[in-house]
């Protein structure tokens, strides 16, 4: 993306798919910012990203506050002068039935879910469409962002407008000729935290799916894989220039399926 050394920002790093973004996007040799509103995790994380780059560093982030986006962003740009790397990852999940999810417990999710997401592209992206090289946005939405399942109301909601925010980012822009693109993530089964609350019943959690000739293949709808191995598809999917990025390329019928089903 560009001759300097590629900044990282990531939110929600203190554990799961955040956190292994961070250490791969340290080994591929980027300088890392890593966010979460959980030190304890940072500060364990904070010594694997260093290992890599001196330069990388956490700091304590409520994504849910537009202030703390705001001066973090102005830090990095002072500090480094560019972001090749967003990741707008922070999430929270609550299973229960919707009509058992209280109006406080929706504006939690509404706050992680989606203005998490909105506060950093706000925060971020103007100063990234000015700042000379090569910039990604990457939302991490699910597959919740195209298909609805009981007891995840509140969370599907935000997963299906984080998919909105960043069809509509994607298409400014483009329309506006900025060198910044723009993917959303979109796990299947990743053991994570968010899993175990989910109440999503996966199998082989902890191993990715391999085939007899040892060869990682795509995992079936319900196999979880580790978040290393969604980082891994996270980058690839970056580097190959896609929107929706599948951890489960399964769920791509699935949620075609389901979109039509609603038009007819």
């Amino acid at each position: 993306m560009s001759a300097k050394v590629p900044i990282s920002v990531i939110t929600g790093a203190a554990s799961g798919i955040g956190r292994a973004i961070a250490i791969h996007a340290a080994q591929l040799g980027h300088t890392v910012v890593a966010t979460d509103r959980e030190t304890e995790g940072l500060n364990s994380l904070l010594p694997e990203l260093q290992k890599q780059n001196s330069n990388s560093f956490v700091q304590a982030v409520d994504v849910t506050n537009t202030a703390e986006l705001e001066a973090l962003a102005d830090q990095v740009f002072a500090r480094f002068g560019h972001v090749n790397y967003l990741f707008n990852n922070a999430g929270t999940v609550i299973n229960a039935d919707l009509l058992d999810q209280s109006a406080d417990l929706w504006r939690r999710v509404i706050e992680v879910n989606l203005m998490g997401v909105v506060n950093g592209i706000l925060a971020f992206v103007p100063k990234m469409k000015t700042q000379g090289c090569r910039g990604h946005v990457t939302n991490t939405g699910s597959v919740a962002s195209f298909i609805a399942g009981p007891g995840l109301a509140s969370y599907s909601a935000t997963k299906m407008a984080v998919r909105g925010v960043s069809e509509t980012l994607q298409f400014e822009l483009g329309m506006a000729g900025a060198d910044v693109g723009v993917s959303i993530l979109c796990p299947g089964p990743v053991e994570t935290p968010i899993l175990a609350a989910s109440g999503i019943a996966a199998e082989n959690i902890g191993e990715d799916p391999i085939d007899d000739t040892g060869v990682t293949r795509p995992p079936d709808l319900m196999e979880a894989i580790s978040p290393r191995r969604c980082a891994e598809i996270v980058f690839a999917g970056i580097e190959a220039g896609q929107f929706a990025i599948f951890t489960h390329p399964g769920y791509k019928d699935v949620a075609r399926e389901m979109i039509g089903a609603h038009l007819v």
